[in-house]
């Protein structure tokens, strides 16, 4: 009886080497690297001193254009109840987001024995308010704002949506920027001037910044993350990406971030503003972007699933799904759709 003879050849050694490198570099590789899902973050303000100077608003929106036409979206958690605001006005109350010197924000606090969050726009020196819009909130729970100034109105939406009373006439917001000199610049988290400190207290994630009005069903689409949030009108995104350190990231990759702050100082290691892990959105990816902004869309009669509102805060009933249309604006950089997009 012949035994069957087993040969080593150098295409087996090769092999073998080849086999072992792999599993050699898979048991060196860290699988709490390799399948940990990111954190998502958001920026906790303490309701002294902390804040983020942004950019000069002109410089943001590329000109004067802020004055006619925005939309502010934004989610906060405000921290126990609103405090007294210094004086009844809504830019004596503590800051979320505004610009500085003062024309229109998002602030809250206690006016007229209302604790509310106050959506407002001045249009003259006179430091009143030609606009205000008080929204219903409730304290230690996450709610989406979005501020819209178009076609001389202000109007307030909550969880994507507006009641037709949160709607205001309002005209051009004052500014004292002149040809010669641009000193209106944003910020969030609070204002400072001298003895006058109106800070914010809580957190704030997913900042969105737009040079025009947004219509209803936008801000319905940005609140339900049923579009991921590029456009050729969003001109800052901070996404509390980085999750560390004392610099705000502009995600929307034109480098429009932003600096910590403590009161009117730049801060230190360890000042200003703190990174906490937001409880607001679930873990995943950012969508990836098409190399080009061009969408060749191919449709059959299969009925499309409907978009499903995801990312809630919790305890919150989400207002009805809605389903995207097809339409394509070619005046518009155009996206596809997703069900879900995630920090």
């Amino acid at each position: 009886m012949n035994t069957p003879s087993f040969k080593i050849t150098d295409r087996f050694i090769f092999s073998f080497l080849l086999l072992f490198g792999v599993l050699l570099m898979g048991l060196l590789q860290d699988p709490s690297n390799s399948f940990a899902e990111p954190v998502n973050y958001a920026l906790r303000f303490d309701g002294v001193d902390d804040n983020v100077q942004l950019p000069l608003i002109w410089n943001i929106f590329g000109g004067d254009s802020w004055r006619n036409a925005k939309t502010i979206s934004l989610w906060i958690k405000p921290e126990g109840p609103g405090e007294p605001c210094g004086q009844p006005n809504p830019g004596h109350c503590q800051l979320i987001i505004g610009v500085i010197p003062r024309s229109w924000g998002i602030s809250r606090g206690i006016l007229n024995n209302q604790d509310r969050i106050w959506i407002w726009n001045i249009d003259d020196d006179s430091q009143t308010p030609d606009a205000l819009i008080p929204l219903i909130y409730t304290p230690d729970e996450w709610i989406h704002i979005t501020l819209v100034h178009a076609n001389n109105q202000l109007k307030a939406y909550r969880y994507g949506s507006f009641l037709t009373g949160d709607t205001r006439e309002s005209y051009s917001s004052f500014s004292v920027d002149t040809d010669e000199k641009k000193s209106t610049y944003l910020v969030m988290g609070g204002f400072f001037k001298d003895q006058e400190q109106y800070a914010f207290k809580g957190q704030i994630d997913e900042v969105r910044i737009y040079d025009i009005g947004l219509d209803p069903t936008a801000v319905s689409f940005i609140y339900q993350e049923l579009t991921p949030p590029y456009s050729p009108n969003l001109k800052a995104y901070y996404r509390m990406s980085d999750g560390s350190g004392t610099l705000l990231t502009d995600d929307s990759g034109q480098d429009r971030g932003g600096v910590f702050r403590d009161g009117l100082q730049t801060a230190g290691p360890g000042g200003g503003p703190k990174w906490v892990e937001s409880g607001l959105f679930g873990s995943g990816p950012m969508p990836t972007l098409p190399a080009t902004f061009t969408v060749t869309a191919t449709f059959t009669n299969t009925p499309s699933p409907t978009a499903t509102a995801t990312r809630l805060p919790p305890g919150f009933t989400p207002q009805p799904s809605i389903t995207p249309t097809r339409t394509l604006d070619p005046n518009m950089n155009n996206f596809l759709f997703l069900p879900m997009v995630r920090k």
